[in-house]
């Protein structure tokens, strides 16, 4: 019985000794990158070892670092290209910015390139998501600055959807409290979606999830509530006017309804001096 107690402690020494090691190699990584270790061999080495590991919440960043160490021909290739999609979360990070601006200059299948868009589409969407819902918590003002995002998207051909294009020009704007250039934004969104079909759902209805585009452009909606004057209060009433008449009814619509609704009170209690 003692010799069967003794295997078994031995066993389970040796399964654990791997696991024991490979969390002591990635601390060790660690304290090598938090010191400024950016080499590329060391960086890959670092991804292997946090996947490895399961730390894939600090993936994001060290992904971000080695991919931008690479000439820009190897940047998004096989399995670097894989690490991309998989581990970048967050909008402001340098290659997300860098696969906007070089967009012409990398060679990508059409399959990676729906892949990339869709990618960077969804982190946007999560990203501004997530800094709402925060903020609604902090009782703060938009806090993430996106205006190296805004550049890049500005220039680049990258086939990024309108709606997220100007849901962050309406972002920026948000930064600097520009609600003239909010509500051009917000228009823009509209407009230039009625000659892009591929913007559109069956019904004839902007492609948004109202789960998260929702909350994201219902939250700045409600500033430019709060802030707008006269002219801007009528000029934002016309461009939802525009959109209700012009879609067929839909989740969405019906939220541009309600906003309107609340446009239209706003409008009302100036004309009567109440605010």
């Amino acid at each position: 019985m003692k010799k069967i107690v003794w295997f078994v402690f031995l066993c389970c020494i040796m399964v654990g000794q791997p696991v024991w090691a490979q969390n002591r190699v990635t601390e060790q990584q660690k304290v090598e990158y938090d010191k400024g270790n950016r080499d590329q061999k060391f960086l890959k080495e670092y991804i292997e070892a946090l996947k490895a590991d399961g730390q894939t919440e600090i993936l994001n960043d060290v992904v971000d670092e080695y991919l931008m160490v690479l000439p820009l021909n190897e940047r998004y290739s096989g399995g670097n290209l894989s690490d991309f999609v998989e581990y970048i979360t967050h909008m402001n990070t340098k290659t997300i910015v860098d696969i906007i601006e070089n967009w012409d200059k990398i060679s990508f299948t059409e399959e990676q390139a729906d892949k990339i868009v869709e990618k960077i589409d969804n982190v946007c969407k999560m990203d501004l998501f997530q800094v709402i819902m925060k903020e609604r918590e902090d009782e703060k003002g938009p806090i993430m600055d996106c205006s190296s995002l805004q550049t890049a998207l500005r220039k680049s051909g990258i086939p990024v959807s309108n709606v997220r294009r100007q849901t962050i020009e309406m972002w920026q704007y948000w930064q600097v409290k520009d609600i003239t250039g909010m509500i051009g934004a917000f228009e823009n969104m509209f407009v230039e979606s009625e000659a892009s079909p591929k913007e559109k759902a069956g019904n004839g209805v902007l492609d948004l999830e109202t789960m998260f585009d929702g909350v994201i452009l219902g939250s700045m909606v409600n500033y430019i509530l709060e802030e707008s004057n006269l002219e801007q209060c009528t000029k934002i009433l016309d461009i939802m006017n525009l959109v209700v008449e012009k879609n067929d009814n839909s989740i969405f619509v019906d939220m541009i309804a309600k906003w309107k609704d609340n446009f239209e009170g706003k409008k009302m209690m100036i004309e009567m001096g109440e605010e």
